[in-house]
């Protein structure tokens, strides 16, 4: 940078008499210093060198320089000064082209949004002289695709046809990707028409196209159209990447790396390591282990990709010993581990609660001249905030900022976070006003966890007014916003609010997913409105939105509790049916509604089928069979169940003690009852003071009062206060 600035002081400051150097030398050194992306203020330095410049008057910038300029304002995000230097060059009447128009649509696009763009920019170019190219429009296409507005997408896409502008493949790649992201029924249809469209034009699609179209489809869910695209590739002899094991579909992938091998096609270290990628996505780490050791059988290096990934599959998994092994081999075959692969397995300690072990493996790789970086301690710092350890992550914090490491919004934000957890909501305030003192703009994930901190809080109005500030900063809310409210809403059965939320988060133009439902299902199952959570799941099915084995589980529970057993059964089978596994909620919601009724034949058959699919009875289970044995007078099969429970190492909880004191206070054994009260207490168990008084209720009753005042004084001792009215005047 130095010999920079006197070579600009040598150029600007020639002897007299001498001519200027022509604006082209200017230009050739503002470039240069740009290009020095080691110093943070090299934009800043050429937009005062172009005022020093233009003041000193011998050396006129022409439109290339303005240009330069106009590219380094957008870099430091001053679109005012951008519009500022576009003013000073119209002014001085220094004729404008379509890269600078270009250069300023795309800028505002970004840092203004795709509206104020196509006001500013995009209408008023052709009185400007420069009509829109392909690149403008694809530039206003991509913004509104971002945006979701696909119909305008559409609509700019036949505007630019029509002004005999030809679409290009990053046109069509735009739009296609924009009906991926906006999904909806029909999207998958709607991408094979503008392929056709595409090719229609003479367009060929390449390998980014077709790659990019196979991985849409998938998304999509429109897996035989993805296949026959990958065919089509092959046929063509373009190597397709490998996309079906990033959705799941781990034989379809493997199936492709062997056709490609028996075309001739001969899968490099590229390929390998896509696919191994894609088993460690899915979870088939074993698959991934073994690709790559095939890799090596057959000469194919694994390179510090491959093994990051593989690194990253284990840690993730929660495999720490096999991802330091893996790292210990990579070292072994002369790989140098780096930054990423270190920061896999600082991420995997922290994950598994060793955040000593993290901060440990840090100093290690500092002491082997890798420098950390604001990825590394940032992991660590949402490891201590997720333990509750907030104090120690404040503290790191202030390490980063000594070490030279500026935290980033996902650093404020893991605090923000740990701060919303404790419901210290002033503190996660402060966090957000460094943030903003600091320059670092906070995110939609920033607001959302606010958001989230007040609904849990219960404290919706302040929630509402976080969503009024986000959006006078210019952030929209997001689905996970919307939900978090819908959410909030409904946990507190103001089921006409969350519907509210969500006819808003529709006008806004974003849909509601599988957790937006799966919220109102459960808010209209705690109200009983079995009616609409039944309308609400066929809107799922009609919108295209596959319901998971929580949406099934709140139906499933809400029959059971409106006594609709028949219908709750009904709707099992059609989850197995359509591939959604009942879990043990499933089920132990079917145990307690025939428990309930006292049906003990339909519990064994309920049962036998939770243990055939591999679901062992949990503490739930036991408590609402402990609850249906009382029921029908099987007091001894009630305690010995209990007995049963606890050998099979499932610890009894205060549901359990209460349901077995409860049922045999009921059932005429309240001696057995105080008993077992008295060994459950002695044992270290705190019970509440409801259990004392069933108890103390039952023993006045017979005339036990010894025992009654006995068990007063015990529960007095452990800092309850039982209703002495109520034992008294009975």
């Amino acid at each position: 940078m130095k010999e920079a600035l006197q070579l600009f002081d040598k150029l600007l400051l020639s002897e007299r008499g001498k001519p200027k150097p022509h604006i082209r030398s200017f230009n050739g050194l503002f470039e240069d210093i740009c290009r020095l992306n080691n110093q943070k203020d090299q934009y800043f330095t050429v937009i005062c060198l172009f005022n020093r410049m233009s003041q000193e008057g011998s050396v006129y910038p022409d439109d290339y320089t303005y240009k330069i300029v106009i590219n380094c304002c957008f870099n430091v995000k001053r679109v005012d000064l951008a519009f500022g230097f576009f003013g000073q060059l119209i002014k001085k009447g220094v004729r404008s082209n379509i890269y600078i128009m270009v250069l300023l649509l795309r800028g505002v696009c970004v840092e203004k949004g795709v509206l104020e763009a196509v006001v500013k920019v995009f209408n008023k170019m052709p009185k400007m002289g420069c009509k829109p190219n392909v690149v403008a429009y694809n530039i206003v296409l991509n913004g509104l695709c971002k945006e979701g507005s696909m119909k305008k997408a559409e609509k700019l896409v036949d505007e630019m046809i029509s002004a005999g502008i030809k679409p290009t493949i990053v046109t069509y790649s735009t739009l296609m990707n924009g009906f991926c992201k906006n999904r909806g029924n029909g999207k998958s249809r709607k991408v094979e028409m503008l392929v056709r469209e595409m090719i229609s034009l003479g367009i060929k699609p390449d390998v980014i196209f077709y790659n990019s179209l196979v991985d849409s489809f998938c998304k999509l869910g429109a897996m035989e159209k993805a296949e026959k695209m990958v065919h089509e590739m092959i046929l063509t002899g373009i190597k397709p990447d490998v996309s079906f094991c990033k959705l799941g579909a781990i034989e379809k992938a493997e199936k492709l790396v062997r056709e490609m091998v028996s075309m001739g096609i001969k899968p490099d270290v590229v390929t390998y390591s896509s696919l191994v990628d894609g088993f460690c996505k899915v979870g088939a780490i074993e698959k991934a282990e073994k690709l790559v050791q095939e890799m090596i059988s057959k000469g194919i290096k694994p390179d510090v990709v491959t093994y990051s990934i593989i690194v990253d599959g284990f840690c993730k998994s929660g495999e720490i010993e096999k991802a330091e092994k893996f790292v210990d081999e990579m070292i072994s075959m002369g790989i140098k581990p780096d930054i990423v692969t270190y920061n896999s397995l600082v991420d995997g300690f922290c994950k598994v609660g060793s955040i000593e072990k993290a901060e440990t493996l840090v100093q290690e790789i500092i002491s082997k001249g890798i420098k950390p970086d604001v990825v590394s301690y940032s992991i660590i710092v949402e490891g201590f905030c997720k333990s509750g350890e907030i104090e120690k992550a404040e503290k790191l914090v202030l390490e980063m900022i000594s070490s030279g490491i500026k935290p980033n919004c996902t650093t404020y934000n893991s605090l923000v976070d740990g701060f919303c957890k404790l419901g210290a909501m002033d503190k996660a305030e402060k966090i957000v006003r460094e943030m903003i003192t600091k320059e670092i703009k906070p995110n939609v994930g920033t607001y959302n966890t606010f958001v989230d901190g007040f609904c849990k809080l219960r404290a919706m109005d302040k929630a509402e007014k976080i969503v009024r500030e986000m959006i006078s900063v210019g952030i929209k809310p997001n689905v996970v916003t919307y939900n978090t409210f819908v959410d909030g809403f409904c946990k507190l059965r103001a089921m006409d609010k969350a519907e509210k939320i969500v006819h808003e988060m529709i006008s806004v133009g974003i849909m509601p997913d599988v957790f937006t439902y799966n919220s109102l299902i459960d808010g209209f199952r705690k109200v009983g409105a079995m009616e609409k959570i039944e309308k609400l799941v066929r809107e799922m099915f009609f919108e295209g939105i596959k319901p998971d084995v929580v949406t099934c589980n709140s139906l499933v529970d809400g029959f059971c509790k409106s006594g609709e057993m028949e219908n709750a059964e009904k709707f099992v089978h059609e989850m197995i049916y359509e591939g959604i596994k009942p879990n043990s909620v499933t089920y132990n919601s079917l145990v307690d509604g025939f428990c309930k009724l006292g049906a003990m034949e339909k519990i064994e058959k309920v049962l036998q089928e939770l243990i055939s699919r591999g679901i062992m009875p949990d503490v739930v289970t036991y408590n609402s069979l402990v609850f249906g044995l009382f029921k029908v007078g099987a007091v001894e099969n009630a305690v010995k169940l209990v007995y049963e429970m606890i050998s099979r190492e499932i610890k009894p909880d205060i549901v359990t003690y209460y349901t077995l004191i409860d049922g045999l206070c009921n059932n005429g054994k309240v001696n057995v009852a105080e008993e077992l009260l008295q060994k459950i207490v002695s044992s270290g168990f705190e019970l509440d003071v409801d259990a004392y008084s069933k108890v103390m209720t039952r023993l006045t009753a017979e005339g036990e009062w010894d025992k009654a005042v006995d068990l007063f004084h015990m529960a007095v001792s452990n800092g309850l206060s039982p209703n002495v009215k109520r034992l008294f005047f009975l």
